[in-house]
């Protein structure tokens, strides 16, 4: 008889180094992390800077999403993070790829939106992103700070609790990606939406598939740099 073959996510999570399919529903001892309150601060600072900064823009765009990856990452950080950042040539090589994977997903998306009522909005946030800060602060705030802050927070910690609460599988994924795409929905803009809902799920599945960090992060810096750069709307500052 055949035996099924196995699937990564089959493997016990990397926060719960157990047999498959088991789960411990208390705490796991959390030695030289931040505090409880940690996490759902920045959460805080997350639902009170995407629409200060996109939607009511009260507050200028990059320097408030450079503190909020700062906030980000001081909330995230475990010990754990020393090793799920630990790159090698092939989880870059898988980061990149996905990267220009969901860049060229997004341009298409673009181009056929032109056409929907989407793309005014599209352009509106383009415009902002843009014309927020001379294009080489953006990019750096984008892929050293946006990029790796985000991936921390939702990927690292925010994962790695739902992981503890549902196990292996596509649960973990959904419940992060929601979560995600629900605090983004607070810019006001359908298409940070759209693209938090997608990428979201693909850098989700590459944080279980590889335990590892490093494909999402590098998937979102070149995502994310190059949405800067190339996806129609208004020229660079």
């Amino acid at each position: 008889m055949l035996q099924p073959m196995s699937h990564p996510t089959d493997r016990p999570p990397p926060e719960v180094p157990t047999r498959p399919g088991w789960v411990p529903r208390e705490p796991i001892p959390d030695p030289g992390g931040r505090p409880d309150w940690a996490v759902p601060a920045a959460l805080l600072a997350t639902a009170v800077v995407y629409p200060a900064a996109f939607w009511l823009r009260v507050v200028p765009l990059w320097p408030a999403l450079a503190a909020l990856a700062a906030v980000s990452w001081w909330a995230a950080w475990h010990p754990y993070l020393r090793v799920r950042l630990r790159p090698t040539w092939r989880l870059a090589a898988a980061g990149a790829a996905s990267g220009l994977a969901l860049y060229a997903l997004c341009l298409a998306g673009a181009l056929v939106a032109r056409e929907t009522p989407l793309w005014p909005g599209i352009q509106d946030v383009a415009g902002l992103a843009r014309r927020g800060a001379p294009l080489g602060v953006a990019a750096v705030v984008a892929v050293l700070g946006v990029a790796p802050g985000e991936e921390a927070l939702w990927r690292g910690a925010m994962f790695a609790r739902a992981t503890r609460r549902l196990g292996a599988g596509w649960r973990p994924v959904a419940e992060v990606t929601a979560t995600y795409a629900a605090f983004v929905a607070l810019s006001g803009s359908l298409a940070l939406v759209l693209a938090a809902v997608v990428c979201g799920a693909v850098w989700a599945r590459q944080r279980q598939v590889t335990g590892s960090l490093v494909p999402g992060v590098v998937s979102h810096a070149v995502w994310a740099l190059l949405v800067l750069l190339y996806l129609p709307g208004p020229p660079a500052a």
